[in-house]
């Protein structure tokens, strides 16, 4: 099994609860908050589910070096392509030099009814149709041969960034401190989005962002309404990611005035974003989930 899906299999499986009590170990505790302790607006009935992630372990390990190209990352499998060459870091390597870091972190969970009926929809399906273009032109130009992510994953992505901006105002963590991990798997209809922090010189973070979880709902409500326009709208609005002469080929209604965060943040350093997919935006109200 691939990494993601492990995590992903421990974020569904969290018991229901507060997290109190639970034996869980010193890396890892989560828990499921009951839906009536965070579920009272209908605008958000597509959100299955919350997890209070408690404690979380992250570890990076160096396994190489490049000056010029940096990796590309695969948004599914979150690993790099073994395109770009990179200077490894002895003649022999056995062992990598890595950081542990421990933090906390929200997780949330789409309905796979929400997401399935939602991909159905022609306005969708034409959207999702030029992203995967462009995404194939993208391949070409960095000569990689990766599958197009998927409109579900372009969608939680997108809502990952915002509600990291919206995270930030309240939680006592900057935006630069947050950090994301998306998971699509469509097979088994599971489909959510990991906000955390975590921090390598401390044996864990003091309870902020998971203090968020109850009031979720208000986050994502005030995500989507600074997720409806943009500074640079209509520019950034009415893009179209097919041409390749803006370089912006992963992008739809997506610019550095609305959706892009810090890199340090982002899996997959900004690209695959696009409003139109979350909220309905200029010129295209018919794409969007919520």
């Amino acid at each position: 099994a691939s990494l993601k899906g492990a995590e992903l299999d421990a974020l569904v499986g969290a018991p229901v609860g507060s997290g109190d009590g639970y034996p869980g170990d010193h890396s890892f505790l989560a828990a499921r908050l009951p839906r009536g302790e965070w579920h009272r607006d209908a605008r958000c009935d597509a959100i299955e589910a919350v997890v209070q992630v408690h404690r979380l372990r992250m570890v990076a390990a160096i396994t190489g070096f490049t000056r010029i190209d940096a990796p590309t990352i695969d948004p599914t499998s979150g690993e790099a392509d073994e395109t770009t060459a990179l200077a490894p870091i002895a003649a022999n390597v056995e062992w990598y030099p890595a950081v542990e870091s421990r933090g906390e972190g929200i997780f949330i969970q789409l309905s796979a009814t929400a997401v399935e009926a939602w991909l159905a929809r022609p306005a969708v399906v034409a959207r999702v149709r030029s992203l995967a273009i462009a995404f194939v032109r993208w391949c070409e130009d960095l000569k990689i041969s990766w599958g197009f992510p998927g409109g579900p994953y372009v969608l939680l992505h997108t809502l990952s960034h915002l509600l990291m901006q919206s995270l930030a105002m309240r939680c006592g963590y900057p935006s630069s401190a947050l950090k994301e991990r998306v998971y699509v798997d469509p097979e088994r209809g599971r489909y959510g989005v990991l906000v955390f922090t975590a921090s390598a010189d401390v044996d864990g973070t003091l309870g902020g962002l998971v203090a968020q979880a109850t009031t979720i709902e208000d986050h994502l409500l005030a995500a989507l309404a600074e997720g409806r326009f943009c500074s640079n709208d209509p520019v950034c609005a009415l893009h179209d990611p097919t041409p390749r002469l803006e370089r912006r080929v992963t992008h739809g209604a997506a610019c550095h005035g609305c959706t892009l965060v810090g890199e340090s943040s982002c899996e997959t350093r900004n690209e695959f974003l696009d409003r139109a997919l979350v909220v309905p935006v200029i010129g295209l109200r018919d794409a969007a989930l919520f």
